[in-house]
C-alpha cells in the first residue's frame, strides 16, 4: 500500500530508518541529525507491507525564490527500495504517488541530487546544473547575483551550520562521485504562473550555478541546453521540457544538503 507519512507522523517516519541506513552509507551522526531535526518537518511516501517499509522517498520542504517570486517546493532524498523488492515497480508506485499530490497542491517544480541520472530521466526529471561542494556564506551576495535559489530563514541557518559542524568532523553526507542536480516541473501551469510566463522573465546568462542534493553542499555550472528564449505562449509553457529548458537557463544556487 502507498501511503503518505505527514509532518506529524514522527513515529512512523522512524519507521523508515531501517531502510535508510540500509540503502546509504552516511555516518551514524548525519543520519541522528536527519532524522531528529530534517524529519520533524518533512513528508515521505512509502511503500508499506504489514508495517514494514518496501520503498520510499523523503519530500523536505524548501521555499525557492523563482526569478522574484516565491514558490513551495521539495528536495527529494532518501529514494531507496529493499533490496530483495527491487524490479518490481515498488518505486515507480511511490513516485506516482507523489506526483498525484504535487500536482493537486500545485507545487512548480522539485528537485533532488540522484546516484544515477537514468534512475529518474524517464520519469521527466533532467539536469538542470553540475553540483561541487562550495558554499556561499552571503546569503545578500546570493540574491544579488542569482535567480532561483532556497530562501534562507532561521531554520535554515540553523541547519546548515549543523551540516556545516558536521562535515568538519568528516561525519556529514556521502554523495556521489559526479553530483549533478536534476529537477522536474510537477505542476506546468503553477511554473509558468510563477515565473511570468509570457511576460518577458528576465532570462539568465546561461551559467546556471547551482547546488542540492539526496543529502551534499554545492555550486554547479549548469548545461548548455537551455535557450535563453521565451518559446512558449502568452499562457504559459508548451511542455515540461520547454519549462526545464528555461529554467537551465537561469542563473541557480542551491547548497542544501538534505
Amino acid at each position: 500500500m502507498i501511503k503518505e507519512y505527514s509532518q506529524k507522523d514522527i513515529l512512523e517516519k522512524e519507521n523508515t530508518r531501517e531502510l535508510y541506513e540500509e540503502s546509504f552509507d552516511d555516518p551514524k551522526e548525519f543520519v541522528d541529525y536527519y532524522y531528529e531535526d530534517k524529519c520533524s518537518d518533512n513528508r515521505m511516501i512509502v511503500s508499506e507491507e504489514n508495517g514494514e517499509v518496501i520503498s520510499m522517498l523523503h519530500l523536505n520542504p524548501y521555499t525557492v525564490n523563482l526569478c522574484g517570486k516565491l514558490v513551495p517546493s521539495y528536495y527529494v532524498v532518501a529514494v531507496a527500495t529493499k533490496e530483495s523488492r527491487r524490479r518490481e515497480r515498488q518505486m515507480a508506485k511511490v513516485f506516482e504517488k507523489t506526483f498525484e499530490l504535487l500536482k493537486k497542491e500545485h507545487i512548480p517544480f522539485v528537485f533532488l541530487l540522484p546516484v544515477d541520472e537514468s534512475i529518474y530521466s524517464w520519469m521527466g526529471f533532467e539536469k538542470v546544473c553540475d553540483f561541487t561542494l562550495n558554499r556561499i556564506s552571503d546569503y545578500e551576495e546570493i540574491k544579488k547575483n542569482y535567480d532561483i535559489y532556497c530562501v534562507r530563514d532561521d531554520d535554515y541557518i540553523r541547519r546548515m551550520n549543523k551540516e556545516d559542524e558536521l562535515r568538519a568532523l568528516d561525519k556529514g553526507e556521502v554523495l556521489p562521485d559526479k553530483p549533478v542536480i536534476m529537477a522536474k516541473i510537477t505542476d506546468l501551469e503553477a511554473f509558468a504562473a510563477a515565473v511570468g510566463a509570457g511576460s518577458g522573465t528576465s532570462a539568465g546568462n546561461g551559467s546556471g550555478i547551482s547546488a542540492g542534493t539526496r543529502p551534499g553542499t554545492t555550486v554547479g555550472k549548469g548545461s548548455d541546453t537551455g535557450t535563453g528564449k521565451w518559446s512558449g505562449t502568452e499562457a504559459g509553457f508548451a511542455t515540461e521540457k520547454e519549462a526545464l529548458a528555461w529554467m537551465r537557463d537561469r542563473r541557480m544556487y542551491f547548497c542544501e544538503e538534505v
